[in-house]
């Protein structure tokens, strides 16, 4: 699984309204997170379509997260760019399994992919934007704990 650069802006876009506590518009976005503000309006309306982050019209517009810091997940922006977080194309439901058809419960490597996949969306589902911009210690807790 490789996380796209569209979802690494999309993480750097919420993060920074996340700091700034405030509306931007497209432009001031654009500039702070180093993103051309073409990418960076494909991003936003992704983003306010997931309701992660909402948008204002008009003079005085712009966009703010829709959701406190610390109820927006990293699964949450990266599945909202990316689609689920999957490390194998064999996890997904409709996939074949080359070995057992569509039962894939029997097969020893889907069974692997799809624990170390579901570790994966449990450690990005427990990670918040507050915790990133907080600089938080819990993060590496939450990825070196066991």
């Amino acid at each position: 699984m490789r996380i796209t650069q569209e979802a690494d802006y999309a993480i750097r876009i919420v993060c920074m309204l996340a700091e700034l506590k405030d509306k931007a518009d497209a432009n001031k976005i654009a500039q702070q997170t180093m993103i051309t503000q073409r990418f960076a309006l494909k991003i936003l309306r992704k983003l306010v379509g997931a309701d992660i982050i909402k948008s204002f019209k008009g003079v005085t517009g712009g966009y703010m997260l829709s959701k406190e810091p610390n109820e927006i997940t990293l699964r949450a922006i990266i599945e909202t760019i990316d689609g689920p977080v999957q490390i194998m194309k064999c996890i997904d439901k409709d996939h074949c399994c080359s070995q057992m058809g569509l039962d894939k419960s029997k097969c020893v490597l889907h069974n692997i992919f799809a624990s170390i996949s579901n570790n994966i969306v449990n450690i990005l589902d427990k990670i918040t934007v507050e915790m990133i911009i907080n600089n938080d210690a819990d993060i590496f807790c939450i990825l070196e704990c066991k």
